[in-house]
């Protein structure tokens, strides 16, 4: 195999109306912290190309093990929308170290359960609940008690860890997996069908009804998911330009210079740190829509 050029997803851009009420979701049910109180500056708006957001709040917030990966951003405009309808990111699955310890905290902090903490059918060492956020995000809670072979997936001890599956509802699995596959340039997806029990009931489906998947094994015990709902509408931006709920996923690679040269795409520079510690990114669009931030790998210190 050759060396892996996504090396790890470093976190992801909830856009919504008030900010402050995801954090205090957040911090309130989940056990994250605010780590960074901020504007969007000029230069990172122009980056989205959504000039119009310059100025507005953004804040950084850090997930119980202290990896500060969730970005918020308030957009005055931003759209409404019905979670797991339409295309793009729609779901993060979060690593936790007690799925049912978290149960009532996220409700009484105004997360929504829409599947309750159960063993997955695919693995008895797999245990997730579903959420709905304040930003109409949909949140995967999940305990992994032990490895699951053939994918790399984290454990943790901290009451919540690391973004670890960021869940992409796409018009083409195919489609998808190619264009991420040439991204990455190493792993192959690996396809099959399986039962989602939060699509069936979203769209009214029988319970053991089931749907074209992929799954992509990155660096950094992560993984990408690809699920194919062609019905699903498309994800209208906002009038300043974002998407809104999940926007943005951030991805760190091995080359970003490399990569921007084989895609022929610009690297944004920023004079100072903009974007989880990095000078230098390169911002994408995929098939469905979903909005991409890759950045440099961060340098390891022996």
């Amino acid at each position: 195999m050759t060396q892996r050029q996504l090396t790890g997803v470093r976190g992801a851009t909830l856009v919504a109306k008030d900010i402050a009420e995801v954090a205090k979701a957040y911090t309130g049910g989940l056990h994250f912290s605010v780590t960074e109180e901020t504007q969007v500056s000029p230069e990172l708006a122009e980056c989205w190309g959504a000039p119009s957001i310059a100025g507005q709040p953004m804040l950084i917030l850090a997930a119980a093990n202290g990896n500060d990966w969730l970005r918020l951003v308030q957009d005055p405009s931003a759209v409404e929308f019905e979670p797991l309808k339409r295309l793009g990111w729609m779901s993060l699955e979060i690593n936790v170290r007690d799925v049912d310890s978290l149960r009532q905290s996220a409700i009484d902090s105004g997360f929504e359960v829409i599947g309750e903490p159960a063993y997955l059918a695919m693995s008895d060492a797999i245990k997730a609940m579903q959420l709905i956020g304040p930003a109409g995000e949909v949140c995967y809670m999940t305990q992994i008690d032990r490895e699951v072979p053939p994918f790399e997936l984290p454990q943790t001890n901290a009451k919540t860890g690391d973004l670890f599956i960021p869940v992409l509802a796409c018009a083409d699995r195919d489609q998808t997996s190619d264009f991420y596959q040439d991204l990455h340039q190493a792993d192959k997806p690996l396809k099959f069908d399986t039962k989602v029990t939060v699509l069936n009931r979203a769209w009214k489906r029988p319970i053991d009804s089931q749907y074209p998947l992929a799954t992509l094994q990155m660096g950094g015990l992560s993984c990408f998911e690809f699920d194919q709902l062609p019905q699903a509408s498309a994800n209208h931006l906002s009038q300043s330009g974002l998407p809104s709920g999940i926007a943005i996923i951030t991805l760190e690679v091995q080359d970003l210079d490399a990569i921007a040269k084989r895609i022929n795409c610009p690297v944004f520079e920023f004079d100072e740190t903009i974007s989880y510690q990095s000078r230098r990114c390169i911002m994408l669009k995929g098939p469905s829509g979903e909005w991409l931030e890759l950045i440099a790998q961060k340098a390891t210190t022996s």
